[in-house]
């Protein structure tokens, strides 16, 4: 052999052994990854409760920290600081919020995740110190329940100063409140608690002759509020000062004064005073004596201090409240309105519910002022309770129906006009009335936008612009009304130096020229639309919206569907800033306000825009600049990217990132957005969970409309195998594709636990035909459903469908329609149109009727217009239809779906021999908010679709039910946090 042929022949043997190491390197690889997926586990419902969401978080003004507070589900959190340049962290236990807290309730899905973090921590302004709020450990807080303590009795909240030399904590315990300067640094101010041995009944309680009567202008006619102890606290030394019987407090910006007044046993102590924060000096009294003294607040300068008091009139059954202003500069505070000022109107007086507003230059003053109401003496006062009449009339002519009346009860009795006082000039205007309730003033006080919307009240509810008010121009010198428009339904915002209002007309963006009201129409003439082009129900289309004026009133900032438009306000030019980049590339950029306090975009300076893709949903990152070139890319990447914030004095960003298997942990980063930090790392505990993927698929609706499903795979995904599919519907859903999602517990399937238990999830969009909801639904899943069994690893005789409120209404019609779903669940599903469409939101009190002629259920005229249309999309007429098995929940005070369309369908169903199961949580609303309901049914839940797509046996619950007999010992059964974990482990 030569020597070329044994070269070669070395080298083929060389290739041979290189192959069979990566080979066997992979093997080695792909057998470490085996085993390390097969040391996780999946989900269970013992994850919920330690799971933490990040809340509160802020950078310190230097950019040298961060603060935020990591919260459970259910138990004690902490508040963390990490020095940015070490990552040196100092954790300090914040207790636990409350379990339950209150949420909204309208007929859509509720808010995703914890509620905010109550008390943000707050950085000095010199970024030497943190303070944060320590809730009551929840062990305590248990313990106080069980032993019925009083709401005094209870734990109360504590607050901790962290100093970022060291990490050493403060505590200081019993805190109502506290606030810490913007700009000045060294000193703080916290409101503590009343203690309880200082609570103490009234001397003495008005008889009920002498009780005032009940209207708006009246002092509270519960117990009399008195202050508690107020401290001022130097920082640097921790000295402090304290103040008796406070019950309102405001620091200054610049930390030189605070102003708080006084609520006491001892009246003639009574007022409202001043004193330097830094200094041991006496407080000054800007107004005392008997009476309250209420509405501190300053100008934007903060060189001047209102306050309303009813000192002079205290002794009344009805206290007229006064006006007062105090300049820093004065030693006392001069009175500015009363009753007695000249062109104040007979029978009005101020009122203590009104906002206290100054124009940005601080040469006006804005009030609420309100009628004087007259008691009317009950007839049936001094009957027996039994004998007394208790009676709703519901009146044809009613400007709204009753039980909005009842909802907006309190607003009604609280409602007040606007007024202003101009300071220099010494005149009062008074500018709102019962025939003006609406009053919108420019920053520099001068010109305001009055609205009436009187004759349009009685349309709220089935009318498109239900919402419309007639609107004028108001001239704060004079009070005088100015005519411009009627019937608008759409708001308007201000240009920072109040020459212009901007406002969006259904289809095009207008500027209002003040103060000679001109309209001019800015977008007509584009060649692209400012409407929501997608909207596909009975009603005005929304418009994409806007970023916002220009500081010196030269632009306005408006978006298409994808990029930024910089327009002149008098309608002399427009330039795409970002020159169509957006619609070419398919994608959609918004201006990012990286100062909260911002009055207006700097035109000089570089705009951060956000960026995603329509098609991908990748998001990221641009810059651009007014009257600059193209926008320039810092970075785009397949995650979902929050807008950032940004430290006040440094180039710090803080933002977060997610895919539906990153969890959205803090990131800080620099401008450019070269470099991402991660510097929190919420839940460790999820490197050994079992953690699905998520992908965006592409089917074609009946109609052939293009649309995107997300399409979740568990963990360890082989194409090859089988699985049961969960299908989860609303409306549009495939934007979510890069969104993370806690496991918890609620109302609906959590895709995260699904996916990590072995399901595919898919969330398929629907778009609609109006007056066909049910069948556009229909027209949209199914393919939606097919194009994912077309690719072989769809186990057909196991896929369930779920969904609420309007998910669950599509699904109570789609299985009459199809026998498609070895299970489905439905959650408060309307049934039957007909009955639901003179139904009442009770949350709201609105007639349900404009819910189908215009917005959500899309059938597009009335019950009168389009009879056949409401029973064709009913399903409870097409119950004798289904095939599935069904699970409902529906609540008996259900606040946006009456409980009894849940019930209709039931009882169809029920008498048609069908398999249905409707659960009814006692007590919840239109979506389960107690925890321990949350829990319940979200097993139950579980439990139903194992037995149909698993072949899990079927619970207890679905063979033998639940008589009402044993309902009791049900809730027994499961009452304590360790029986629900053990059953969930079953």
């Amino acid at each position: 052999m030569n020597t070329d042929s044994r070269l070669r022949t070395n080298r083929i043997d060389i290739r041979k052994y290189l192959t069979a190491l990566f080979i066997l390197a992979l093997l080695i690889s792909s057998s470490a990854v085996a085993q390390q997926s097969e040391s996780k586990r999946p989900l269970t419902h013992n994850d919920y409760d330690g799971w933490r969401a990040i809340q509160g978080q802020s950078l310190s003004r230097d950019g040298k920290f961060v603060v935020y507070a990591l919260v459970p589900q259910d138990g004690d959190g902490e508040v963390v600081v990490r020095n940015l340049a070490t990552g040196a962290e100092w954790r300090h236990t914040r207790g636990a919020q409350p379990v339950n807290p209150p949420q909204r309730s309208p007929e859509a899905e509720p808010a995703a995740g914890p509620p905010p973090f109550g008390g943000r921590p707050v950085f000095t302004a010199d970024s030497r110190f943190v303070a944060f709020q320590i809730q009551p450990a929840k062990a305590e807080t248990e313990k106080a329940k069980k032993e019925k303590k009083k709401p005094e009795e209870m734990p109360k909240n504590a607050m901790g100063i962290m100093d970022l030399r060291t990490g050493e904590v403060t505590r200081i315990d019993r805190v109502k409140s506290f606030q810490v300067p913007e700009e000045g640094a060294g000193v703080m101010a916290y409101l503590l608690e009343t203690k309880p041995e200082e609570k103490k009944p009234d001397d003495k309680k008005p008889d009920a002759a002498s009780a005032p009567p009940a209207n708006r202008t009246r002092r509270d006619n519960k117990k009399k509020e008195y202050g508690s102890d107020l401290v001022l606290r130097i920082l640097t030394d921790k000295s402090e000062r304290t103040f008796s019987d406070v019950l309102e407090y405001t620091i200054s910006k610049d930390a030189r004064n605070v102003a708080f007044t006084v609520s006491s046993r001892k009246e003639e102590t009574n007022g409202a005073y001043a004193v330097a924060a830094a200094s041991t000096d006496a407080p000054v009294a800007l107004l005392m004596g008997k009476g309250k003294y209420s509405k501190l607040s300053w100008d934007d300068k903060q060189t001047q201090l209102a306050f309303l008091s009813d000192r002079d009139d205290a002794a009344s059954v009805q206290p007229r409240p006064k006006l007062y202003l105090w300049d820093r500069k004065s030693a006392a505070a001069a009175e500015l309105v009363s009753t007695a000022t000249p062109n104040f109107r007979a029978n009005y007086v101020i009122s203590d519910k009104g906002q206290i507003n100054f124009s940005l230059d601080g040469g006006r003053v804005f009030f609420g002022v309100a009628p004087t109401v007259e008691p009317e003496k009950d007839e049936t006062e001094d009957a027996p309770a039994d004998d007394k009449v208790s009676v709703d009339l519901w009146h044809w002519k009613d400007d709204y129906i009753q039980p909005m009346q009842k909802v907006r009860a309190e607003q009604e009795r609280n409602r007040s006009y606007r007024a202003v006082f101009h300071i220099g000039d010494k005149k009062y205007v008074q500018l709102g009335d019962e025939t003006m309730p609406g009053v919108n003033p420019a920053s520099d006080g001068r010109w305001a936008l009055g609205s009436d919307d009187r004759p349009y009240r009685i349309l709220v509810g089935y009318d498109d612009d239900a919402n419309a008010a007639d609107v004028f121009i108001l001239n704060t010198a004079d009070g005088s009304r100015k005519p411009i428009m009627k019937k608008h339904s759409r708001g308007f915002t201000w240009s920072p130096a109040g020459r212009y209002a901007l406002f969006y007309d259904g289809k095009d963006w207008n500027t209002l020229s003040i103060p000679d009201g001109k309209v001019v129409n800015l977008t007509r003439n584009l060649g692209v639309k400012f409407w929501r082009e997608n909207h596909d129900s009975p009603s005005t289309p929304p418009s994409y919206g806007s970023a916002g004026w220009t500081s010196d009133d030269k632009y306005v900032l408006l978006y298409d569907q994808y990029d930024i438009w910089q327009i002149a306000p008098d309608g002399s030019g427009a330039k795409n800033l970002t020159d169509g980049a957006g619609r070419k590339e398919k994608i959609q950029f918004r201006y990012v306000k990286l100062d909260p306090q911002e009055k207006g975009i700097d035109s000089t300076k570089p705009l951060l825009l956000r960026a995603e893709n329509e098609w991908t949903r990748d998001s990221g990152f641009y810059r651009d600049k007014i009257d600059g070139g193209m926008p320039e890319k810092l970075m785009m990447a397949a995650k979902s990217f929050s807008p950032p914030s940004k430290a006040k004095d440094a180039d710090v960003y803080l933002l977060t990132a997610s895919t539906f298997n990153e969890f959205p942990d803090l990131l800080v980063t620099s401008p450019s957005f070269k470099e991402l930090k991660k510097v929190s790392d919420a839940n460790p505990q999820k490197a050994q969970l079992r953690w699905g993927n998520s992908e965006l698929v592409r089917f074609k609706n009946l109609d052939g409309v293009p649309l995107s499903a997300m399409l979740i795979k568990p963990p360890n995904f082989d194409p090859n195998k089988k699985y049961p599919m969960m299908v989860y519907i609303y409306e549009t859903l495939s934007e979510n594709v890069h969104r993370f999602v806690d496991p918890r517990p609620g109302h609906s399937i959590n895709p995260a636990f699904y996916a990590s238990n072995g399901y595919l999830v898919l969330e398929p969009d629907i778009v609609y035909t109006i007056g066909h909801p049910g069948q556009s639904a229909l027209n949209c899943v199914l393919p939606a459903i097919q194009s994912v069994v077309d690719k072989g690893f769809v186990d057909e005789k196991a896929i369930g469908i779920q969904g609420h409120s309007w998910g669950g209404y599509q699904i109570a019609y789609m299985i009459t329609q199809t026998t498609r779903f070895k299970a489905a669940s439905a959650g408060a599903p309307v049934a039957n149109m007909t009955s639901a469409y003179s139904g009442i939101r009770w949350g709201t009190g609105l007639p349900r009727q404009f819910q189908y002629e215009h917005t959500q259920s899309r059938i597009g005229g009335n019950l009168w217009e389009a009879p056949m249309l409401y029973l064709e999309n009913s399903p409870v007429f097409k119950a004798n239809r289904v095939q599935t098995p069904l699970l409902m929940i529906h609540n008996d005070a259900d606040d946006a779906v009456p409980w009894y369309q849940g019930i209709e369908y039931y009882l169809a169903l029920r008498r048609l021999g069908k398999e249905a199961y409707l659960f009814t949580y006692n007590g919840e609303p239109h979506g389960l908010r107690k925890r321990q309901n949350q829990k319940d049914y979200t097993m139950r839940l579980q439990q139903f679709f194992d037995h149909f797509l698993k072949g899990a046996p079927a619970p207890e619950w679905m063979v033998k039910g639940i008589p009402y007999l044993q309902k009791d010992k049900e809730k027994e059964k499961y009452k304590t946090s360790a029986d629900m974990k053990e059953r969930a482990g079953k």
